[in-house]
């Protein structure tokens, strides 16, 4: 099992971009896979909306760097969903 490092810096995603095999024959897993992905996006959507309709809501009573660190929340959320629409899935 490969250990999941706990950051990435940009060089070394592109470097593992580049090296990444740029097609594979399609299996049951990947299939398996579009699913998962089809629901985790439909999921991160969900609560994208949440997030922007409670934003008022969640940032009261917070201090700047609380209310930074659910937009960046929110960022990493839509990050990934772009690069998951992206990759085709």
């Amino acid at each position: 099992m490969q250990n999941i490092p706990d950051s990435v810096s940009f060089r070394q995603l592109a470097t593992l971009l580049s090296d990444a095999p740029s097609g594979s024959p399609v299996s049951d897993s990947d299939v398996l896979n579009e699913q998962v992905a089809l629901d985790w996006s439909q999921r991160v959507e969900t609560l994208l909306k949440e997030v922007e309709q409670s934003s008022d809501q969640a940032s009261a009573g917070k201090n700047n760097q609380q209310v930074m660190a659910l937009g960046s929340f929110r960022t990493h959320l839509w990050l990934g969903l772009q690069a998951l629409k992206a990759s085709g899935l």
